[in-house]
């Protein structure tokens, strides 16, 4: 099963004041082409912010690997094992930093500093072309950041309490008003990326139609659609993604014709909309490696399991290694920063479409155009004798529209979300028990000592949502709070 190094470290600069850190001096903004360097070097993320490690080590994908050394500290056990301060790591190091919240956050606000410009820039004569599509691609960048931070650090959309559930803090503008920030509601936040997406769809009409690494309207509609669905709007939500499975720049790759050790997924992929470069991510990372000296995570078997016989996507997907267990193989031609390659964190493919219009449909009790648009996607995933015909309805349909999304998009970001949305869903709630095994050294090796539970959402509530950090928290002087998070024993 795939192994992702957890060769991640907590230790950066500290991410105090991370909404007024960042200056707001526009000195060298004298042109739109100065305020278009601007977003594409403050706005994309460039780099690595292993948002997808964090993430995907609190689902049911990933299990823990024993590693043949002591010497190592397993990083990253808080999250695999939800203490209440995820942030620890098995030799007892706590971080106080959390660089993801921090990096994210100095993104929203260069982007702010964009939309400050943009009227500047426009009453000096700059092209409002320029500054329109600009303006499109910031639009969509802050929604998706805060979507990612909302899905991360706050409640998950309930429409019957999204108006008090708390969310995160929602900075729209480049002017620091208050120092001390305090978390805004689930549902303004939302409000908020609804609000730009919507403007960047019409922002973005007619640019970079065929780029996969700027931001174009089919991938604002993408993420519409996503939102959604999130937001349990089903009307919506097939509505954009039938504007992206539309588009003529789109299509579902037949597995049947896949090449053996070849990527399924690059930049240029026919499924990709849009994607961000980022290094060595989870999806990528060590893939080739098989070290059993070094801490590391596996793909789990209760994953590899949901693989039915002459599902393409188990060989695709993943690549056995000599353990017995899966490694990730969705990018494995060159783990190491390959021009090609696509992120797992921001990515948006065409399937996903398939699957969110799949979901929405049985939502709505369309339950033959779910299976139908369902079977759109597997048709080019299994190999045709092993299709076999959906006719199942209601719930039992929905389980199976759920189960496709997970082994489909596995490690790209969806999982722990989507765990978390089937949570508190008014019509079809799902909550499961997932198990981490617990390691502990016993001299030169390690052993087993039991598990970590995680019970379903509306028993763990808490456990769901990240905690901003330590600092963070000392800064705001307690305007800035997190749910209190019980301790987790080990059970036998």
């Amino acid at each position: 099963m795939l192994i992702f190094l957890c060769l991640l470290s907590l230790s950066s600069v500290s991410c105090k004041k991370f909404l007024a850190t960042y200056s707001q001096n526009n000195s060298f903004v004298e042109t739109a082409t100065d305020l278009e360097e601007v977003l594409l070097g403050d706005g994309y993320f460039s780099e690595n912010t292993w948002y997808d490690n964090q993430l995907a080590l609190m689902d049911d994908d990933t299990e823990i690997g024993i590693p043949g050394n002591t010497n190592v500290s397993l990083k990253w056990v808080g999250f695999h094992y939800w203490l209440p301060n995820p942030r620890t790591a098995s030799d007892g190091v706590v971080a106080t930093t959390d660089n993801i919240f921090t990096n994210t956050y100095k993104r929203i606000a260069r982007i702010n500093t964009v939309f400050h410009n943009i009227p500047l820039l426009k009453d000096k004569g700059e092209p409002q072309t320029v500054l329109r599509r600009v303006s499109g691609e910031a639009h969509f960048l802050r929604a998706f950041y805060y979507f990612l931070l909302v899905n991360s650090y706050g409640m998950p959309y309930k429409p019957a309490t999204a108006s008090s559930d708390f969310g995160v803090p929602l900075k729209t503008d480049a002017t620091i008003k208050d120092q001390f920030v305090s978390r805004s509601t689930t549902k303004q936040v939302y409000d908020q990326i609804v609000e730009d997406l919507l403007l960047a769809e019409t922002e973005l009409e007619g640019f970079n139609l065929s780029s996969t690494i700027r931001a174009n309207q089919a991938a604002v509609q993408s993420l519409l659609s996503r939102v959604y669905l999130f937001m349990e709007n089903y009307e919506k939500s097939i509505e954009y993604a039938d504007k992206v499975i539309g588009h003529n720049n789109y299509l579902i790759a037949d597995l049947n014709n896949h090449v053996a050790g070849k990527d399924f997924l690059k930049r240029n992929s026919p499924e990709v909309v849009f994607t961000m470069k980022l290094p060595q991510t989870t999806m990528y990372g060590a893939t080739k490696t098989e070290n059993p000296f070094l801490e590391f995570y596996r793909v789990s078997d209760d994953l590899a399991m949901l693989y039915a016989q002459g599902d393409l996507r188990r060989t695709v997907f993943f690549i056995q290694s000599s353990k017995g267990y899966l490694k990730i193989g969705k990018k494995r031609e060159d783990g190491n920063n390959n021009i090609e390659d696509a992120s797992d964190t921001y990515l948006l493919r065409l399937s996903e479409l398939y699957l969110n219009k799949a979901e929405a449909l049985a939502a709505l009790d369309r339950f033959e155009e779910a299976a139908t648009t369902l079977q759109e996607l597997r048709k080019k995933r299994f190999k045709p004798e092993y299709l076999d015909v959906i006719t199942s309805t209601g719930a039992e349909l929905m389980s199976r529209i759920r189960d496709e999304r997970r082994i489909e998009l596995c490690f790209e970001t969806h999982r722990w979300f989507d765990l978390r949305r089937y949570g508190v869903n008014s019509k079809y709630p799902f909550g499961k028990s997932i198990r981490h095994t617990s390691l502990v050294a016993s001299g030169t090796t390690w052993v087993v000592n039991g598990y970590y539970e995680l019970r379903p959402y509306d028993q763990d509530k808490s456990a769901y949502i990240i905690p901003i950090a330590t600092d963070e928290i000392e800064f705001n002087q307690g305007r800035l709070t997190n749910e209190p998070r019980p301790d987790r024993p080990v059970k036998q």
